[in-house]
């Protein structure tokens, strides 16, 4: 067998299989369905992106994928486990990551922390799969500072290293760069362009920024308002690697950043 055929036949493997996920809040006269019918996959060494408009339910969704929450209706299938609660090989990166850091812990203690549960691992092996994740973050020597003494963006880079050394068939982001600067965040773009190339795993990605979806995506997943429904699936066709001045200056990326967006104030009316 032929190495393309091999990549070709990984390309087409689902890692994430999501089945007609519904999500409504309350009962009778107070009902209120968030998502409706939500049915797509992700494949490995895939970057989806996912953007609709506000209040569309994008986090509550990512929250059913991670097992965080239950959905109404429908199923979300981890290759062929059943996800009813976080399963062992996916892990998600928030948009707020002064609150998912320990203050009171170095950041190497930070990103060993939830390898402390993972069976098997020893103490030795946990303390370099962290530093192996910050080094992969570009912040290999600053496992003994605190995350207080860090900038925002450094500190977003300590939750992506938490999350690589658990080393997840799925990494789950939500809005992962939006509470930082402009330069900040292009730079974690393109850290997670190596990080996808490093670790081959699939990265679904929440994002109100049109640009972003295009520029990280594969493909992206246009959500309409509430309740939410899947409007379209907008393959991204442009060659790797990316940069942010070359690819986005390129016709390609502006048809594609336009389409989305233009679906997007179509679901709004």
């Amino acid at each position: 067998m032929t190495q393309l055929t091999v990549e070709k036949e990984q390309l087409v493997r689902p890692a994430l299989t999501v089945s007609g996920i519904s999500k409504t809040y309350g009962t009778g006269a107070e009902a209120r369905q968030i998502l409706g019918d939500i049915t797509f996959e992700a494949y490995d060494n895939e970057t989806v992106s996912i953007v609709g408009p506000s209040g569309a339910g994008k986090t509550t969704l990512l929250r059913c994928l991670a097992g965080l929450l239950e959905p109404t209706s429908g199923t979300v299938h981890l290759r062929d486990q059943l996800v009813t609660s976080p399963p062992e090989q996916l892990a998600v990166v928030f948009q707020d990551y002064s609150r998912s850091l320990m203050p009171w812990l170095t950041v190497q203690a930070n990103v060993e922390l939830p390898l402390r549960g993972k069976a098997g691992l020893t103490k030795t092996e946990r303390h370099e799969r962290a530093r192996e994740s910050l080094e992969s973050v570009g912040l290999g020597s600053s496992g003994k500072l605190y995350p207080w003494q860090l900038s925002g963006g450094m500190q977003q880079r300590v939750a992506i290293a938490r999350a690589l050394a658990y080393q997840p068939t799925v990494l789950l982001m939500d809005e992962p760069f939006a509470s930082v600067d402009a330069q900040t965040r292009s730079d974690l773009e393109d850290l997670t362009h190596r990080i996808k190339a490093r670790y081959n795993m699939t990265i679904l990605l929440v994002t109100h920024d049109i640009e972003e979806s295009v520029y990280l995506g594969d493909r992206v997943i246009v959500m309409s308002g509430t309740p939410t429904t899947v409007t379209e699936i907008v393959p991204v066709d442009i060659p790797y690697p990316r940069d942010q001045i070359t690819t986005k200056s390129t016709r390609e990326f502006a048809e594609l950043r336009a389409h989305v967006l233009s679906q997007i104030r179509t679901t709004t009316g």
